[in-house]
């Protein structure tokens, strides 16, 4: 069990010149001590040695670039003693950051101690992978049948499975999946009406009861938080973050990267919990009682024409552009916090983006809906958060010239009241690829 440093520090530092005087500045350190090849720790000045390992240390100039090494070899001579050999690692390390504070840097260049803690995430990790994978299976086959990954995946999804070379025909669907992408057929929040439907019930002056519950249908929801929250009570972020936080640390595994000790345990606590959630969800799933409304909502939710993913490809499709932009994606809060899509940020700008996706045909109404119903709502969101700005931006379908939808705005513009001038109108089109090459500017008569 060994642990190799490159340490490098400037050549005008006037500690550790040497080997001597490195072996010198690590012996200031009481718990420390090196006698010839071999170094000690111990976790009190008073207290016996905990560990004794084999130590080598080498040193020379960078004459390019006017900086010293120092490479470290530190061996255990008692594998058994595992934990006390990494604290004295760890206690060696934090020495060396203090001989030139600020400037040493640490490089790890061996690490049999990362790599052994790395192997025993690994199998951690993938048993609550496959478990989920078992959960997610599990529900959409009793829920919606057999074809479920093309009825109800995401299209952007489907097209991982579809590109997936094993032509195993009893590989699930599921397995083709990276872990990532697992999360979003749960935790994936959607909307089951488009912004279509919702404009034209905002159209009424009046609400029935059915149009309440229509309306809400809106507001994101994952699949877990209706089906799953209710039957085993565990929030849908709650998992969500768990999951977040175990693919990054799983990401350390995959590519073969050091995991400290303290990330094993994270892992394993991690990956405890989540097995504790999927057990009992999956335990839940033949009581989960979903009707024809919401089976077909699942079906045809991600179906590549509906609206719902058209809205999201759109929405998808804006916030590239504007991240292609240079401007930053605030994803982290729900649409409803600051009333927008999405916020984007960027030196000096904290823009509030509404986007909208509308057919050609139905251009004229849904312009009027917008000036006359949603612009008070988005004039007050703006002044609320103390943004910048708000973009409307406005994605025509089947229509190769904007012209007519800009002069449509124009003239809509002037009849329906006073319009913020921080309230910025763009036209654009997405093409083929679910992408955006540019965004129209258009310039309304302002008020204000």
């Amino acid at each position: 069990m060994r642990i190799e440093l490159l340490i490098l520090i400037p050549e005008s530092e006037s500690f550790c010149i040497s080997k001597k005087s490195f072996v010198e500045f690590l012996k200031i350190d009481s718990l420390i001590s090196v006698d010839g090849q071999k170094i000690s720790y111990r976790r009190s000045s008073k207290a016996k040695d905990l560990t004794v390992a084999k130590f080598r240390v080498e040193t020379g100039l960078i004459m390019s670039k006017q900086e010293r090494y120092f490479t470290l070899l530190l061996e255990a001579i008692d594998e058994s003693e595992m934990d006390n050999f990494n604290e004295l690692c760890d206690r060696v390390r934090s020495i060396a950051e203090r001989i030139s504070p600020g400037k040493t840097t640490i490089n790890t260049l061996w690490d049999d101690i990362g790599r052994m803690y790395a192997e025993k995430s690994y199998p951690l990790i993938n048993e609550v992978e496959n478990l989920m994978r078992r959960l997610i299976a599990k529900f959409m086959l009793i829920t919606v049948g057999v074809n479920w990954s093309k009825d109800t995946i995401h299209p952007d999804l489907f097209k991982k499975i579809d590109n997936f070379s094993d032509d195993d025909p009893h590989v699930n669907d599921l397995f083709k999946l990276d872990f990532i992408h697992l999360k979003e057929v749960l935790f994936g929040n959607k909307r089951d009406i488009s912004i279509e439907e919702l404009d034209r019930l905002l159209t009424k002056t009046k609400f029935s009861p059915d149009d309440q519950e229509t309306i809400k249908k809106y507001l994101p929801t994952s699949n877990w938080e209706k089906y799953f929250s209710s039957v085993i009570d565990e929030e849908s972020g709650s998992v969500d973050t768990k999951w977040a936080l175990l693919y990054k640390l799983r990401n350390k595994v995959a590519h073969n990267r050091h995991v400290k000790r303290g990330e094993f345990e994270q892992i394993r606590g991690l990956c405890d919990k989540l097995k504790q959630i999927i057990n009992k969800a999956s335990a839940k799933v033949g009581e989960i009682d979903i009707n024809e409304e919401d089976r077909d909502l699942m079906i045809y939710t991600y179906n590549l024409d509906s609206p719902v993913a058209i809205g999201y490809l759109s929405e998808k499709a804006v916030a590239e552009f504007y991240t292609k932009q240079g401007y930053n994606i605030n994803t982290n809060s729900s649409p409803n916090e600051f009333g927008f899509d999405f916020v984007a940020d960027r030196t000096g700008e904290h823009i509030g983006v509404e986007v909208k996706s509308v057919s050609s045909r139905h251009f004229s109404s849904f312009a009027r809906v917008i000036l006359r119903k949603q612009m008070p709502r988005l004039q007050n969101s703006l002044k609320r958060n103390n943004l910048t700005k708000c973009h409307v931006v406005i994605l025509v379908r089947d229509s190769d010239d904007l012209i007519r939808e800009e002069q449509i705005l124009q003239k809509l513009s002037t009849m329906y009241g006073e319009l913020d001038h921080r309230v910025e109108f763009k036209l654009g089109r997405v093409g083929e690829d679910h992408s955006i090459s540019a965004l129209q500017d258009i310039i309304l008569t302002h008020n204000l």
